[in-house]
């Protein structure tokens, strides 16, 4: 029996338990806590990248009104190089949060 399970079979004897533990049992109860803690974890998603087309043509507007948009601060590109970028999230997020009569 390793410790994690004397500690969930027994947990009102946990505060007054005394152990004493080698390397190897030590070890074992690192990772048994490693993968407990990978459990509850996903991924991040990589970034999705949308050029100033794509996003006019989904919102179904022209460059000049994407245009106007950043300079009033409703979108954020990001540059790489000269190229004009924008987060695909940040345009999920402007969707959630602004009432659509403020674009």
């Amino acid at each position: 029996m390793n410790i994690a399970e004397i500690l969930q079979n027994n947990p009102e004897i946990a505060e007054s338990l005394q152990l004493t533990v080698n390397g190897t049992d030590l070890k074992d109860f690192a990772d048994y806590l490693i993968e407990k803690g990978k459990e509850g974890r996903k991924e991040p998603e990589p970034e999705v990248l949308l050029k100033p087309k794509e996003l006019a043509s989904k919102f179904n507007i022209s460059l000049v009104t994407l245009w106007h948009w950043d300079k009033r601060g409703l979108t954020k590109p990001i540059r790489i190089g000269n190229a004009k970028r924008y987060r695909k999230s940040d345009i999920e997020k402007l969707l959630k949060d602004e009432p659509e009569t403020s674009i």
